[in-house]
């Protein structure tokens, strides 16, 4: 799988955040019970992600975590910065290039990253969020009511 399981994990944790903290902060074990997310990752996760203004973090009782920004202007290369720079990916390991890795492979990878990076700039939570809608709105057509007695 070409992406890292903390960075689909932060995605996650942020629209879960974008879709119900809009009254009061998201509590992180809201955010595991309702993804699934292992609570053990979502900590350090979310303390990454409010160290680069992406959330806010709020201690207390009625704590928890808010969007740091409007859902509009929190891109997928932010989070993805965000968690890269947690995992300190830059630690290359040593790989022996050969003729068609370097003329044929790499230069197709680096085309396939360079189009995902430009696809990550330009997706907001908000362009996420709106999914949402029609989630809700294919759940609610398949729940019926039986009114059998």
């Amino acid at each position: 799988m070409i992406f890292n399981k903390k960075f689909l994990y932060a995605v996650e944790a942020v629209l879960d955040i974008s879709i119900y903290s809009s009254h009061s902060p998201t509590r992180a074990n809201e955010i595991t019970k309702r993804q699934g997310i292992p609570s053990r990752y979502l900590e350090k996760i979310l303390q990454e992600l409010v160290r680069h203004a992406i959330l806010k973090g709020t201690r207390g009782p009625n704590g928890g975590y808010t969007l740091g920004r409007e859902k509009r202007n929190i891109f997928l290369i932010d989070i993805y910065n965000a968690i890269l720079e947690m995992e300190e990916i830059n630690k290359e390991k040593k790989i022996t290039s050969t003729p068609i890795r370097s003329k044929i492979i790499n230069p197709f990878i680096s085309e396939i990253t360079n189009e995902l990076m430009n696809s990550f700039k330009s997706t907001s939570i908000y362009d996420l969020h709106k999914n949402f809608g029609k989630i809700q709105t294919y759940t609610n057509k398949e729940k019926k009511i039986d009114f059998t007695i």
